[in-house]
């Protein structure tokens, strides 16, 4: 049966498939969320040098003591990014809107994968943090009044004593005044290639010998199919307010449509238009969370 399009069957369209799309959009994939602080912003830029600013409590003898800022200032800006599909005026004349709805549901989900790879990219880039150093690698810390350089990078093999020199590593790190960072890593992140390695250290009781697993359940196991480099490895601590990485989000997605039986695209194409579209860019929080291992 053919329908006659009117303003009012079109805005029934529209909320029907905009409620598929927030459906859909509750369910899609969110592991980035296991790594990333998400900062809901107002304004375009925003400065992230505060992350720099760990303070201490100390006993309180004349005035308060203000930990100063970094020199170096570090920010997020936005970028804009849209997903759009196209749905010829025939489907909707004959009433086909079932062929529709899955093309909606997969502009959700490209929601959810654009924060996954955009946040899981940062590993592999290894950009500039917020002291101006690569987030992996060497980094100058002041301590007591003395400089010091700890690196968050290391050659370690996914094995026992590897996970153990790594935590080790994390352990020695502390603030300004001395006191330890109590860097506590909960969280092993792996390409698809160093799954099987990942779930023999921490997800089997024993070992293959079957003596006792002391590493069993240390951490949880998150494996990314974004990361490329098959041979290595991350251990993050993600217990913090402030997590490894950054998820900035100026405007969440949002469904929109070009749907007026008076748009040029419908008269001259017949055609509907719906789409998403987001503003968000993403950073580096604490390198002092991260740990990363390249396999030699």
């Amino acid at each position: 049966m053919r329908r006659v399009l009117d303003e009012s069957f079109m805005k029934d369209v529209f909320v029907g498939l905009k409620a598929v799309f927030n459906g859909a959009l509750e369910t899609q994939n969110n592991d980035y969320a296991k790594v990333a602080t998400v900062i809901n912003a107002d304004t375009p830029t925003v400065n992230y040098t505060w992350i720099a600013d760990l303070p201490s409590m100390r006993e309180w003898i004349g005035d308060r003591v203000l930990n100063e800022l970094s020199a170096w200032q570090y920010t997020i800006s936005k970028k804009d990014w849209e997903a759009s599909i196209k749905v010829q005026r025939d489907v909707l004349e004959y009433d086909n809107l079932g062929i529709v709805k899955p093309r909606i549901q997969e502009l959700a989900r490209v929601v959810g994968e654009h924060y996954n790879s955009t946040v899981f990219k940062l590993f592999e880039d290894n950009g500039l943090c917020y002291d101006g150093a690569n987030f992996f690698g060497d980094h100058t810390v002041d301590i007591g009044g003395a400089t010091f350089t700890f690196s968050n990078q290391g050659t370690n093999e996914l094995n026992e004593a590897g996970y153990n020199e790594s935590v080790k590593e994390m352990a020695r790190l502390a603030k300004e005044n001395g006191a330890p960072l109590r860097i506590r890593p909960n969280l092993i992140v792996v390409p698809p290639e160093l799954k099987a390695k990942a779930v023999e250290l921490f997800k089997n009781e024993r070992k293959a010998n079957g003596a006792s697993n002391p590493l069993f359940g240390e951490v949880e196991i998150l494996v990314v199919p974004e990361l490329t480099d098959e041979k290595s490895w991350y251990l993050l601590d993600t217990t913090r307010y402030v997590k490894p990485f950054i998820l900035q989000v100026n405007k969440e997605a949002k469904f929109t449509a070009m749907d007026k039986l008076e748009d040029e695209s419908v008269f001259m194409r017949k055609e509907f238009r719906y789409g998403v579209d987001t503003e968000d860019n993403v950073g580096y929080g604490f390198w002092e969370l991260a740990y990363k291992n390249t396999i030699a």
